[in-house]
Parts: C-alpha cells; structure tokens; sequence
C-alpha cells in the first residue's frame, strides 16, 4: 500500500513538471524586452503544486523545469540556467513558505506574488554577481512592477484553475460532477 502512495506521488509530480514544462518551453520561445522580463507561464503550475501538493512537490517540480528547459533551449550552460535555477528555487520555496505561514492571510494570487517578487529578485542578484557593472538600483523597482504584475496574471490564472479543478487530472483527484 505504501508503494503505491509513492508511485502515486510521483506520478504526479511527473505529471506537473511536465506541464511545467511545456509551458516554461513556451514562455522561452515568447519575445521579452529584458533578460527577466518574462511572464512565468510555468509558475501557474508552481502555484497549483505549492497549494494542492506542498512545498516539495513544487520545488521539485522548477528545479526540474528549470534543468529540462534549459536543455531544450541551449541555455544549460549558460549564464541564463543560473539565473533560472536560482529564481525557481526561491520561487518555489518563498510561495510555500507564504502558503505556510499565513494560510489564511495570503490568497493564491498572494502566494503567486509573491513568488515572483522573490525570482525576479534572486535572478537580478545573480546577474549583479555575473555581471558586476548591473545598474541594481535602477533595474530593481522596474523588476519588483513586472513581479506584482506577472505574479497577479499567474496567480488569477492559477486560482481559476484551482477553482474548476482544471489540473484534476495532474493532481490525481477525482472531477467535480458533472466535469468529464
């Protein structure tokens, strides 16, 4: 019985990176003005694993993300994959310690947020490291606007999808009725 419950986790886990991916493929192929500047379609299903799965489901699932699309981009070694890699790792553990800690004070969109706030910021750190001339002070507000604004797009899309149990199927739970 317990091996199931694993295998079943796991699958799940499979289930929403790939999705993640597919999404995180898509958001890469899309033009953005700057490096970070990017929506984060991936992170709607960040936001629903932090919810619906916990904090390690989630960050297995960008840490994973992450390495694929960069392979399939050619980014995986490159300065870009650290960049990657460090905010979806603190996107993913910055959401789950807000869904964590204010259960009740944060709303999806909040958490959704919240975790873009918190990649955009460890990305903008990282490239300061990388480049050392990055004009930080200048970069951070224009980051922490696109973060409130692309973190609220994610999250409503996430909520909703929350709400009509859109991602079911990934989560291994059963349909609303009358939902095939």
């Amino acid at each position: 019985m317990r091996t199931i419950g694993k295998t079943s986790a796991l699958a799940v886990t499979a289930a929403l990176t790939s999705a993640a991916i597919v999404l995180g493929v898509i958001d890469g192929l899309l033009p953005r003005p700057l490096p970070f500047v990017k929506l984060g379609l991936a992170n709607v299903v960040t936001v629903v694993a932090v919810v619906r799965r916990g904090a390690a489901t989630a960050l297995a699932v960008n840490i994973t993300r992450a390495t694929v699309v960069s392979v399939v981009m050619g980014t995986v070694a490159t300065p870009t994959f650290l960049l990657s890699l460090g905010g979806s790792t603190a996107s993913a553990l910055s959401m789950a310690a807000a869904s964590l800690l204010f259960p009740r004070l944060i709303s999806v969109v909040g958490v959704s947020i919240t975790g873009a706030l918190s990649s955009l910021l460890v990305q903008l750190a990282v490239a300061s490291l990388i480049l050392p001339g990055l004009p930080v002070g200048t970069l951070a507000p224009i980051l922490a606007g696109w973060g409130c604004v692309s973190g609220a797009l994610v999250g409503i899309v996430a909520n909703v999808m929350l709400r009509r149990r859109a991602l079911a199927p990934l989560l291994g739970v059963a349909q609303p009725d009358g939902v095939g």
